[in-house]
């Protein structure tokens, strides 16, 4: 069974392989063809076989350009259009499309699980934050080249009382720096630091009031490190994007001072990253110059510039 349709065929239709092909006219508007297969084998070859049957009895030129999808499984093939090319041809280009998925696949999942076995908690021990920004510092200086809007403007500490001598100290060497310093995040000013604390309190505040249940009441009186499961006020953020954070845990105890990131998918729950922020400031500096995984899976490069963050392979 074919259907001309962008709707995916009803579950009670014949054939265990769903499938859908979409080629596309000369204005690149897509026209899509579903049905179902006895075989995956079978899906590929009914798929491109409509395919062509269609743009044959229509008139109009057609694009090379081919998105398919079976079993919801999507890939992008050219060639459906080359008179030149075989049924036979172009199921092998599908063919090899999905192998190269799945390979893919299989190398995110890879790397995923050799990350994972990584420790969150980096075993660098705390040590000076101006040395190690001067590093940093350094190798901005000789390797990449940002305009000014792209760096963090000179800054005023206000309402800094109180905070960890780490952080405040941090905050007054950061301006100038690059705002992309860090992985999936952007260094923030300090009236950003207020705005985000204020905004994720209320954001928890409506929480707890709607679930009381899904917030720990007492996740403020546990040791700096342990996960709050949520957005506490002693935490201090002072990276971010996206409602993700890098932030210090202000909690008293032996990790006091630590750095851990906050997502919006699992909150803290991965735990700390370093001990303070020395420590990362130290990981940081070494990843630059040295070029070893920072975080335990980004590697930096410098493109027009500027760093960008990959995950290693």
């Amino acid at each position: 069974m074919t259907i001309v349709s962008s709707e995916w065929p009803d579950g009670d239709a014949v054939g265990e392989f769903t499938w859908r092909i979409s080629v596309f006219t000369a204005d690149n508007r897509p026209v899509p063809l579903a049905g179902r297969s006895q075989t995956h084998e079978a899906a590929l070859h009914d798929m491109v076989v409509k395919a062509r049957a269609y743009m044959a009895q229509e008139p109009g030129t057609f694009i090379d350009r081919t998105a398919l999808h079976v079993n919801r499984n999507y890939v992008q093939v050219q060639g459906i259009i080359d008179p030149e090319l075989s049924v036979d041809d172009i199921v092998a280009r599908i063919t090899a499309a999905y192998d190269a998925e799945a390979a893919a696949d299989a190398e995110r999942e890879r790397r995923r699980r050799e990350i994972d076995a990584i420790p969150t908690l980096s075993p660098t021990p705390a040590g000076s934050v101006r040395e190690a920004w001067n590093d940093v510092e350094a190798w901005l200086t000789v390797n990449t080249d940002y305009t000014a809007d792209n760096r963090v403007p000179t800054q005023e500490l206000r309402g800094t009382d109180g905070w960890p001598d780490e952080l405040v100290e941090f905050l007054t060497l950061y301006s100038g720096a690059p705002y992309r310093l860090l992985p999936l995040n952007a260094l923030l000013t300090v009236e950003q630091i207020h705005d985000a604390r204020r905004s994720m309190a209320k954001v928890w505040a409506g929480l707890a009031a709607e679930e009381p249940e899904m917030v720990d009441a007492n996740a403020s009186a546990h040791p700096a490190g342990t996960p709050a499961y949520s957005f506490i006020d002693e935490y201090i953020p002072f990276a971010g994007l996206d409602g993700y954070f890098w932030f210090v845990d202000t909690r008293p105890g032996p990790m006091h001072g630590c750095v851990t990131e906050y997502s919006r998918d699992s909150s803290d729950e991965d735990g700390p990253k370093w001990v303070s922020i020395s420590a990362m400031l130290t990981d940081l500096a070494d990843s630059l110059a040295g070029e070893t995984a920072f975080d335990r899976m980004w590697l930096s490069s410098v493109t027009d510039g500027e760093i960008d963050w990959q995950i290693r392979r």
